[in-house]
């Protein structure tokens, strides 16, 4: 018997680009809030044949920005597992703490998570790589 497959919970679009395509989460169609919801993410774009994400700050649970819990490790640890490249589109006013602030610094001097505040910049740099 065929395994039941579990129907995906983010409502995502395709961005066709030349010859990739980026897979953009819908804001507020879902929320990342668990190591099972960046899986969801990984197989949304596998079964999209991408390897490049765009998700949005509506997208992401306010854990996501208290280092503490660690649930932003864990999501880039599962997307970069993967080799998905993924931009976040956050707004400036979510990057209060310190330690969120040093984040962002960090994983923006990588190429397989990168934080812009509009989802222009973002789309931008998945079309570069």
């Amino acid at each position: 018997m065929p395994p039941v497959r579990k129907e995906l919970q983010m409502e995502h679009n395709t961005i066709p680009t030349g010859n990739i395509t980026i897979v953009e989460c819908i804001p507020e169609s879902g929320m990342v809030t668990d190591e099972n919801s960046a899986l969801e993410l990984v197989a949304i774009c596998g079964e999209e044949g991408s390897d490049r994400l765009l998700i949005h700050q509506a997208n992401l649970h306010s854990d996501f920005f208290d280092l503490k819990t660690g649930l932003a490790g864990k999501v880039l640890l599962k997307l970069s597992n993967y080799y998905i490249h993924t931009a976040a589109v956050i707004q400036t006013e979510m990057i209060v703490s310190r330690r969120f602030q040093e984040f962002v610094l960090e994983t923006n001097q990588r190429n397989d998570f990168k934080v812009f505040s509009n989802r222009e910049d973002a789309l931008t740099w998945l079309e570069s790589l």
